[in-house]
């Protein structure tokens, strides 16, 4: 009972984003219109004999309306009501709110439809007991896919610590002839900087600051260094995010200043946006 009650409450997270709740949308109104039209199930074919309306149209204007409905729940009344989906008990909770919201939407269709009397709880009850055995499918098929795709970037998150994890201590710096001309440890390297014809590497060794000039260009290099650890920052710098000690905002863009050396360097308007993308937002 204990594991029962353990299990429910496990934190739920699926539909936290609007892009996950637009999905789910899309998804059960796409799959029920689909569905109804190619499968024709419960004998529908039987229920609207007599009615000029296309079948097909009618069955199309049911998905419209259950889909609508279930945009009502998820991005005004969630949003009203401020209700957060935290848990797995709070997300099934909801979920019969919503089943509610959208039999009520395909039972108003229905009636109007059939030209029916709007309250008519036996009609209600029919268009309940379908309505659920419908949406159950898509519903639920449209959060195993929400599932899957978040285990998938949870992979990917995990693959990139590993890689992460598994860089080489040391690296070689080649000039523009492929010869290498430096090797060290990766920690161990502050700046690249543009200088004419040739790159002025800053790197530490014995705590002490040095320089090493190497003919070659910082588009080569960028091209050679890992993104896991280099960022282009300008036209003439490339910093190592490891000796990045901090970034400071200013009205002309940012500022940054590395460990070890006396001076600051610009973020270039060009390379703001995946400066701040890199090393702002997910602190690099």
């Amino acid at each position: 009972m204990d594991r029962i009650v353990s299990w429910f409450r496990q934190p739920f997270h699926l539909l936290d984003t609007v892009r996950a709740r637009l999905k789910l949308v899309l998804f059960c109104g796409v799959f029920g219109c689909l569905f109804l039209n190619i499968f024709h199930p419960f004998n529908l074919t039987e229920w609207f004999v007599g009615v000029k309306t296309p079948l097909f149209v009618i069955l199309t204007f049911f998905s419209a309306a259950g889909m609508a409905a279930l945009a009502l729940t998820q991005f005004v009344f969630r949003s009203v009501f401020r209700i957060q989906l935290t848990t797995r008990i709070g997300f099934l909770q909801w979920l019969l709110v919503e089943f509610f919201v959208i039999s009520v939407a395909v039972h108003t269709v229905n009636i109007l439809v059939l030209g029916l009397p709007f309250v008519n709880l036996p009609e209600y009850l029919i268009t309940l007991k379908y309505t659920l055995l419908i949406l159950v499918l898509p519903y639920f098929l449209g959060i195993l896919l929400l599932f899957v795709e978040q285990q998938l970037l949870v992979v990917e998150e995990l693959t990139v610590k590993i890689n992460k994890a598994s860089l080489p201590d040391t690296i070689s710096i080649a000039d523009e002839n492929g010869k290498v001309t430096v090797s060290l440890p990766v920690q161990n390297i502050i700046c690249f900087k543009a200088d004419d014809n040739y790159v002025v590497l800053y790197h530490k060794r014995d705590q002490v600051v040095q320089k090493e000039l190497i003919r070659t260009n910082l588009k080569r290099l960028e091209q050679d260094m890992n993104p896991v650890h280099f960022i282009r920052i300008h036209r003439s710098y490339i910093i190592n995010c490891l000796n990045l000690a901090a970034a400071m905002k200013t009205a002309r863009g940012y500022q940054v200043r590395m460990q070890g050396v006396d001076f600051s360097l610009p973020v270039s308007a060009t390379y703001q946006q995946a400066f701040e993308e890199r090393v702002i937002q997910q602190g690099a």
